[in-house]
């Protein structure tokens, strides 16, 4: 896999449900249809833990080691982001539309049931961002995404804005 694997604690993913929504979606597609990295969506995925050299897709994120696969991905789209920089965090804030609502809800729940068995992976473009262990599913349609360090929260806004 070419992507470029930021690792970073568990914790740094910060789900925060706001009202909530319908999970249907409103443009022809099912909730948590495969489809590649465009403008407007977050990429995500529950990946199953695994023993480090098990298999190719068993990679190390966060320093835990985990199955994933590309078409496991499934895009969560996207309303508004913005960047949340200061002092003290770096992150996204992110409200998914109401097919990406549904998709969030569902893995988050997926992740959850496994009981620590598998993490919610999120990427942006090729880019893994976070893989979080999900104490309990979420309801809402928001999310605050804490970034690694190094990287750049107003560039990958713009990406999932398009602009």
């Amino acid at each position: 896999m070419g992507s470029q694997i930021w690792k970073y604690s568990a914790v740094a993913l910060l789900f925060v449900a706001t009202s909530g929504c319908t999970t249907g979606g409103t443009t022809g597609d099912s909730p948590g249809e495969r489809s590649t990295a465009e403008p407007g969506g977050i990429e995500m995925s529950v990946a199953q833990t695994c023993r480090s050299g098990s298999a190719p897709e068993c990679i190390s994120v966060n320093g835990e080691y985990m199955m994933i696969l590309e078409s496991d991905f499934l895009r969560a789209g996207v309303e508004t982001a913005e960047a949340v920089e200061d002092d003290t965090i770096n992150a996204l804030d992110v409200t998914f539309d109401d097919d990406g609502a549904g998709v969030f809800q569902e893995l988050t729940a997926e992740a959850a049931a496994s009981e620590g068995t598998a993490l919610l992976v999120i990427k942006v473009g090729d880019e893994v961002l976070s893989a979080v262990t999900v104490v309990e599913p979420m309801h809402g349609d928001t999310a605050m995404i804490v970034l690694p360090p190094d990287a750049d929260a107003n560039e990958l806004a713009r990406m999932l804005r398009g602009s």
